[in-house]
């Protein structure tokens, strides 16, 4: 069974979940995130302890040849990346299309943003 286990500061987008069932032919998603990931303190010198739950988990339940959608605060998806590399699971982040809208509204230059999803692309070593 492939799965498909999540570090982000986000949920998933509908598109997205399609993608990974369609295309990367998960069979299970397993969200990992919470309040920690998504608030690794930027005061900190070091994470290494704040990593040690998700890469526990990840040891205890991902086979080699699953995935991990990491991003987030770039020390912290860095050494999730390398940790997915060494363990044989695929680390693979969402690409974005981003498209922006300007309009004039009340005398004011309004600017609106949509961020569309594209593609799981895997990290390169």
């Amino acid at each position: 069974m492939k799965k498909l286990f999540i570090l982000m500061n986000h949920n998933l987008m509908e598109s997205q979940i399609k993608e990974a069932k369609e295309v990367l032919k998960i069979d299970e998603i397993i969200d990992l995130s919470d309040s920690t990931w998504a608030n690794i303190d930027p005061d900190k010198e070091k994470i290494t302890y704040e990593l040690t739950a998700y890469k526990e988990r990840l040891t205890a339940e991902a086979n080699k040849d699953n995935y991990l959608l990491v991003q987030g605060d770039f020390s912290a998806t860095y050494s999730m990346v390398n940790f997915a590399f060494i363990n044989g699971i695929i680390p693979v982040y969402a690409v974005t299309k981003r498209e922006s809208k300007e309009q004039i509204i009340d005398g004011k230059v309004v600017i609106t943003r949509e961020f569309i999803h594209a593609r799981f692309r895997e990290y390169e070593q």
